[in-house]
């Protein structure tokens, strides 16, 4: 049943390619938001392949453009993270503190509301900077 159901779809896009062309974007659009639900939901920690994925997405929705083209792409780099930097401690191998090694990481918007001490930890970055520019 399937393979007659392609076979119509290819004889369909066959005799208009003109129809065929906004249901193809349509299933492309599909297979990026299931690629980033099952990238969120099977591999959390996997935010750069997100981050990627997005956009790849992004550039796929400016090269179709169209009426909503504007709108499409605005609603896919709603979905983009901020890039932060970040510290976190480095040790040796006897286990002895070696520093801090700085590394980015992404905030996703949907992760923003599971972290609501990073706004106070921001402006506490933005004073201390504040204080050490100023001397």
């Amino acid at each position: 049943a399937a393979q007659r159901r392609a076979e119509a779809e290819a004889a369909a896009a066959e005799a208009d390619p003109e129809e065929a062309e906004p249901r193809r974007v349509e299933k492309a659009r599909g297979v990026y938001e299931r690629a980033l639900r099952s990238l969120k939901e099977d591999q959390a920690d996997a935010k750069e392949e997100r981050v990627m994925l997005l956009e790849a997405w992004r550039a796929f929705e400016e090269t179709i453009g169209g009426d909503d083209s504007n709108e499409r792409v605005a609603g896919v780099e709603k979905k983009m993270p901020r890039r932060v930097k970040r510290k976190r401690p480095i040790y040796t191998e006897d286990g002895t503190a070696a520093g801090q090694e700085e590394y980015y990481d992404y905030i996703f918007p949907e992760e923003q509301g599971a972290a609501p001490n990073l706004k106070i930890l921001e402006a506490a970055y933005k004073w201390k900077r504040q204080k050490t520019g100023d001397e």
